[in-house]
């Protein structure tokens, strides 16, 4: 929820009325609380003057929540990258996200986005599992006997590592929109 939102809210004015006390235009307000970006100078004064706070007191608020966003992006990025332990640990790419999902899913984001790529690997898991079972009987049926099961292996490890990079990727852009299947496991 918008910092400034909560406070006006608190304080029992409409956006038209905080912005006829403050002396701000109503898009102003608007702005502030669609964005919640920390307001400065002028606006920073005008609001701390009409929510009887220490401009200090409203900049805090606004780097605690920062602080806590950084935190939760921080969890999902380590819950991303410990995928990549299922190069050389059988499962670990279920095993570690789970457990750091489970410590950090306290914040609505955090429990969002780590059900969202677990999904994903209990999803590539199965298919990659059934693949390498099937690809045995493919290959002696239709391929006379070539081991295509290295094939599938490799282009099966090689597709999660890419989605993995991927999703680092939008991660570093602050862009949370990914992994969302139709199926859902978690």
């Amino acid at each position: 929820m918008s910092i400034i939102k909560n406070i006006r809210e608190q304080n029992g004015y409409t956006q038209a009325e905080l912005a006829k006390q403050t002396g701000l235009s109503l898009r102003t307000i608007q702005r502030l609380e669609s964005s919640n970006k920390e307001p400065k100078g002028y606006t920073l004064k005008m609001l701390s003057e009409v929510f009887d706070m220490e401009p200090l007191l409203l900049q805090e608020k606004f780097q605690n929540i920062e602080k806590s966003q950084n935190s939760e992006k921080t969890s999902i990025q380590l819950l991303n990258l410990s995928i990549l332990s299922f190069i050389g640990i059988p499962f670990g790419n279920l095993i570690f996200p789970f457990i750091l999902w489970r410590k950090n899913r306290k914040s609505k984001l955090v429990d969002e986005v780590g059900r969202r790529i677990i999904n994903f690997q209990i999803i590539w898991w199965i298919i990659f599992s059934m693949l390498l079972c099937i690809s045995p009987f493919i290959s002696r049926k239709f391929l006379s006997n070539t081991q295509i099961i290295l094939y599938v292996l490799f282009v099966g490890y090689a597709f999660n590592v890419v989605i993995v990079f991927i999703t680092a990727m939008k991660l570093r852009r602050n862009d949370f929109n990914f992994l969302k299947t139709s199926l859902r496991l978690l």
